[in-house]
């Protein structure tokens, strides 16, 4: 609510000095344009609240006698350069000024024209194009500025972005006019100030807003609920987000393939992803999605398989001398191979890791068929387990008879402690063939 005595005092042309000033920093801005309209507002102070109030500063009868009186001072010309008020042909000769302030106010201004501002861009502002040692930040606020003017067109918008700092990307990003094409590129990129910007553009289409959803803070998620383009999915989104219920599959299905992997860890943790959905976040490139997706409840045994091929391959990648990563594929192919609902298949993929402890796992799991037992009778195991291998096919219940000759043969040739052992295991088995057993009587 205005404060009408502040607000009074601030329009008083009686009002002393010493209160202006302390006015002209008044929360309310109308009591600080109030201010900038005051004859007897010393000129320190208007200078300070023209940027904010250009218009105001013009219109102050006082500006028309420091106009009078100076028309070549800093304060006259960056007032006219700032004001809507100023004419066009004014503009063009303020444009033209060696000052880095005027000419950044000039380009601000919502009325320089478009020819004025592609003059500025394309040959170089009169500050610095004749100036050996300016570089690219000697132009950054003057580009800056063209950037935001909602006069300069798609085309010196895009000319801009090519070669622009950050600092002007981000203007072009929050310009209405700038290309859909450029604001989908920036979209693109995971940097949450850009994002924020392309959010505070007015006319950011629906699609390009719901890409900023994901990883980004509850500040862009909250720019995005209040955009005028935000969509019902983009609504979803953040629900899904924020962990609300709700969420359909064909949401989770989109989400599936989102570009952030954060986003499609969340879609892998979900109660309600599908085991479909699971089967293509198991073959997910980022590490961490594969784990959430095997580990969901709704995975399937398909989603298993396409996990243990995973890990193979994320074993094969990893550096011979990065121990904890090698480790814990393996301790990943372990716990997976105590699951009662593995297949074959999956199996078969952690025989590719070729790792000791995952093969020796497998010769001993209830799930092995007897096919693979036999072909595991001929694996190559180190020298210093070799017999303690051999001894775990043998105690397989599943191992066939085939597989326990082959065995018989291999074990009965080591010279080892345990040798006996193994035979025993042989003699006692099931499946052993009744010839063979007649040879191991005496077990």
């Amino acid at each position: 609510m205005l404060d009408d005595n502040d607000f009074a005092l601030a329009s008083a042309v009686d009002t002393s000095v010493v209160v202006l000033e302390e006015l002209s920093l008044h929360p309310q801005p109308e009591v600080r344009e109030a201010v900038a309209r005051n004859p007897n507002t010393p000129t320190e102070v208007l200078l300070k609240l023209g940027k904010e109030f250009p218009d105001a500063i013009t219109a102050n009868p006082i500006f028309n006698l420091l106009l009078l009186e100076n028309p070549e001072s800093h304060f006259v010309r960056l007032s006219l350069a700032r004001s809507t008020t100023t004419s066009e042909s004014a503009i063009a000769q303020l444009s033209k000024i060696e000052d880095k302030e005027i000419l950044c106010a000039v380009a601000g201004n919502p009325k320089t024209p478009l020819h004025i501002l592609e003059r500025l861009v394309v040959e170089g502002p009169p500050l610095f194009c004749d100036h050996e040692n300016a570089d690219e930040s000697d132009f950054d606020g003057l580009f800056t500025a063209i950037a935001q003017n909602l006069n300069t067109s798609e085309s010196l918008l895009l000319q801009l972005a090519e070669d622009g700092s950050w600092n002007i990307k981000i203007a072009i990003a929050e310009n209405p006019k700038t290309p859909l094409s450029l604001l989908n590129k920036f979209a693109d990129w995971r940097d949450s100030s850009m994002h924020q910007a392309i959010a505070r553009n007015p006319q950011a289409p629906s699609a390009i807003l719901e890409k900023l959803l994901g990883e980004n803070t509850q500040e862009i998620r909250d720019l995005v609920k209040n955009h005028p383009n935000v969509s019902q999915t983009a609504i979803a989104i953040i629900n899904f987000i924020e962990g609300k219920p709700g969420t359909s599959i064909d949401l989770l299905e989109r989400l599936a393939s989102d570009r952030r992997a954060s986003v499609r860890l969340l879609v892998a943790v979900h109660p309600s992803t599908p085991a479909k959905v699971l089967e293509k976040l198991a073959q997910d490139t980022d590490e961490d999605v594969p784990f959430k997706a095997a580990n969901h409840p709704n995975a399937t045994s398909t989603v298993l398989e396409f996990f243990a091929e995973f890990l193979v391959k994320q074993r094969q990648r990893v550096s011979p001398i990065n121990g904890a990563k090698i480790q814990q594929y393996k301790e990943s192919a372990l716990e997976l191979l105590k699951r009662s609902d593995i297949t074959p298949k999956v199996l078969e993929n952690l025989l590719q890791m070729n790792e000791y402890v995952v093969v020796d796992a497998i010769a001993s799991s209830l799930k092995t068929p007897p096919t693979m037992l036999i072909a595991l009778t001929d694996y190559q195991a180190p020298s210093s387990v070799q017999i303690h291998f051999l001894i775990t096919l043998a105690k397989n219940p599943n191992t066939p008879s085939e597989g326990l000759e082959k065995l018989y043969l291999k074990i009965n040739q080591i010279r080892h402690p345990n040798t006996m052992d193994g035979l025993r295991a042989i003699a006692t088995h099931p499946n052993t063939p009744v010839h063979l057993r007649a040879q191991l009587f005496f077990f």
